[in-house]
């Protein structure tokens, strides 16, 4: 049985995320397809992403940094980097200018958080440029697996283009250069605490920012607190301003203390925040909270001034692992109803709202909670905290899994699902889900790891399989794998090894690492077979059909599938069996064996139609068609293709019907046909430009010229 997507040889090529969970609707047979109508295609919706989150509240100052972005970008291709410490806000001044530039940008504005995403030191380029893709509106089956190969899909699709990208918190060079577009109009923006030189050499402008000088500082206290206020106490407003170092975020905080205490006067907030100080320099002297300067101390001032059930929160929250937070796990890491506590927080600045119920804290204040954590709350607390984060996210994951629908699992979620409240209506709305929490699950998956909290990492590993299928993050789909076979070695768990490793395999395999591919499910057949679950040795014989038909080995690959498939028929899965026959017809295609791929793929068919599997019907339809062209059977080969196109334009893969269509065209051509073959071409294409794939659109446009010349 296969797990999730399909690996099918066409050409030589991979083509990748293809669903193989059981898909009902209307079935399909070549019998029954007439004619189909070649009517055009109503072009695709213009996609304009407004990704960058909102401008930051009460935003002051900072005139002559966006003055100079306003110059420097001005006549594009170009690049800005935006540097400074930390807390002295770069990423607002981004953000700002962003949002004060959106009407240069037509075609829209694309935003990645890499130090969201940053996992051990590197981030995944590759998955940015999917996700840059998707936004602008690539269907997922056209994304290409390699970065090169998806660094030029960007660069094609964005030719011409009045776009922006803003990446925030960026650590290296390299991991900027693949998110330029090349289009003229374009601009990209980077946030960074690093000047980062490189891309500095090859022509981006630097735009530093510093703290804020005394007057900009007053201005954003003015902002805040009113004129009066501030004016009357300038001399210690002015001291203020001194002693937060002119780091935003430090002066909003006061700001925000001043504010909940009308009585205070500037001067008692001094007061408090010195006493913070020495009360830091006692700890840090004795071993507790380590010193952090004048602004970790105004921190502890803040917190000090909390209610106990929003200090709690805000110790907990620095327990986590991840970047960011909803209120769901909130309630979780709290163990109680987070809403009075977290209002408190996003009063006093300590955390930020930057989505619709998502919050996150600046890495100052990460820092300061984490701190706090370590010195308040005892080893068991923090440790219990975490527990009920992971807990709360393989609940989360599990429910998103089973939104899927029906495939192979060897974990039974359904205790923990009954009455957990989570609900998804719908496959995408679940990996929509996955995808916010992509950074903060693999995180907390790790933390679990270096515990040992077995049972969570294999099962959240095995959870979060289609997300790092569908989406392509394979990179984070092999660790997330790694770390299953450690747990599962562990637990001496035979069958989850096999699935974890078979997991990490298949990883591999899109990430053409094929020796690494091969020698993880040599190790997976050995762990299925002594687990005795024969399912399990199916799933494995059939990955290792897929990686021979990668290496080109189509005998080596049609052994595997058809051993599957003899396993599959003992087991009474006529589902199974007809997945296999449909793998054993691809291999038979790639040795150019028609008539055993036309037999396989036959005994395929029925099968899938008696499953109602509907998209694995158009599937074979397709392949079937190509069979039956290598054997000079048209009338057939014109009938399955024709079922394909109809069944893949059903089901919403346009990689597939597009392939319909050509090989339809291809049919026309055999027999003279150039007027059809130019209407199948031109459908084709019309499918390609509404699904995101330009550069296969010229291509498609280049052949249609061959054809239409008389």
């Amino acid at each position: 049985m296969g797990e999730a997507g399909v690996v099918s040889a066409e050409g030589g090529g991979i083509v990748r995320n293809e669903l193989s969970g059981q898909v009902t609707g209307a079935v399909v047979q070549a019998a029954d397809v007439g004619v189909i109508n070649i009517a055009a295609v109503p072009a695709a919706p213009v996609r304009v992403p407004r990704q960058v989150p909102a401008e930051p509240p009460g935003f002051v100052n900072r005139t002559l940094e966006l003055s100079l972005l306003d110059r420097h970008l001005a006549d594009g291709p170009a690049v800005a980097v935006v540097s400074g410490l930390k807390g002295v806000g770069t990423s607002a001044v981004g953000r700002r200018w962003a949002h004060r530039a959106r009407e240069r940008f037509s075609d829209g504005q694309l935003y990645v958080d890499l130090g969201a995403l940053r996992h051990g030191g590197a981030t995944g380029v590759s998955d940015v440029l999917a996700a840059f893709l998707r936004a602008l509106g690539v269907h997922e089956s056209w994304i290409p697996e390699e970065l090169p190969e998806r660094a030029a899909m960007f660069r094609s699709v964005t030719a011409g283009s009045r776009l922006l990208v803003l990446v925030d918190d960026a650590e290296h060079a390299a991991e900027v250069t693949p998110l330029c577009p090349a289009s003229p109009g374009s601009a990209v923006v980077v946030t960074s605490h690093r000047q980062l030189r490189g891309l500095l050499a090859e022509g981006a402008v630097p735009v530093t920012i510093g703290p804020l000088d005394v007057e900009q500082g007053l201005r954003l206290l003015t902002g805040m607190l009113g004129e009066e206020r501030v004016g009357g106490q300038r001399t210690h407003a002015v001291e203020l301003v001194r002693l937060c170092g002119g780091l935003p975020i430090a002066l909003r905080m006061a700001g925000a203390q001043l504010l909940r205490h009308p009585a205070w006067s500037v001067e008692r907030l001094i007061r408090d925040l010195a006493e913070a100080g020495r009360r830091l320099d006692r700890a840090a002297a004795e071993g507790g909270v380590p010193e952090g300067g004048f602004v970790d101390a105004f921190f502890e001032a803040v917190y000090e001034g909390l209610p106990e059930i929003a200090a709690r929160l805000y110790r907990l929250l620095g327990v986590l692992p991840g970047s960011a937070f909803s209120p769901g796990l909130a309630a979780a890491v709290l163990d109680d109803e987070p809403d009075q506590a977290l209002d408190l927080l996003l009063d006093a600045h300590l955390v930020e709202e930057f989505a619709q119920d998502r919050y996150r804290m600046h890495d100052l204040v990460r820092l300061h909670a984490a701190r706090r954590a370590r010195s308040a709350e005892p080893p068991e607390a923090r440790e219990s905290a975490l527990r009920r984060a992971a807990e709360w996210y393989l609940t989360g994951a599990a429910a998103a899994d089973a939104a899927m629908g029906g495939r192979l699992r060897l974990a039974d979620h359904r205790e923990r699902l009954a009455g957990a409240g989570w609900s998804f209506a719908s496959r995408g709305e679940a990996l929509d889900w996955l995808d916010a929490e992509r950074a903060d699950l693999l995180a907390v998956l790790r933390a679990a790891a270096a515990r040992e909290w077995d049972e969570v990492v294999w099962q959240l590993a095995e959870a979060l399989w289609p997300l790092h299928h569908d989406r392509g993050y394979h990179a984070d789909c092999a660790e997330a794998n790694a770390l299953g076979v450690e747990a599962a070695l562990r637990l001496e768990a035979p069958a989850v090894e096999a699935r974890m490793r078979n997991q990490a395999a298949r990883a591999r395999l899109m990430l053409g690492e094929l020796d690494q591919a091969r020698d993880q499910l040599v190790r997976a057949r050995r762990a299925a077979r002594a687990s005795g679950d024969p399912r399990m040795e199916a799933v494995i014989l059939e990955s290792l059909g897929r990686a021979a038909l990668v290496q080109a080995e189509p005998d080596t690959a049609a052994e595997s599938f058809a051993a599957a498939s003899a396993i599959h028929e003992r087991a009474g899965n006529g589902r199974g069996v007809g997945m296999q026959q449909y793998h054993l017809g691809l291999a038979h295609l790639d040795a150019g064996r028609y008539g055993e791929a036309a037999a396989a793929l036959g005994r395929a068919l029925p099968l899938m139609v008696a499953a109602g599997d509907t998209l694995s019907q158009g599937r074979i339809h397709l392949e079937l068609a190509r069979a039956q062209r290598g054997l000079g059977h048209r009338a057939d080969a014109l009938r399955s293709a024709r079922a394909a196109a109809e069944i893949t334009r059903e089901c919403r893969v346009p990689v597939k019907e597009t392939r319909a269509w050509e090989l339809l065209a291809e049919l026309a051509e055999d027999r003279g046909d150039r007027v059809e073959a130019a209407e199948c071409l031109r459908r084709a294409l019309s499918i390609c430009v509404a699904s995101g794939n330009l550069p296969r659109a010229e291509s498609l446009r280049a052949r249609l010229a061959a054809v239409d010349q008389p």
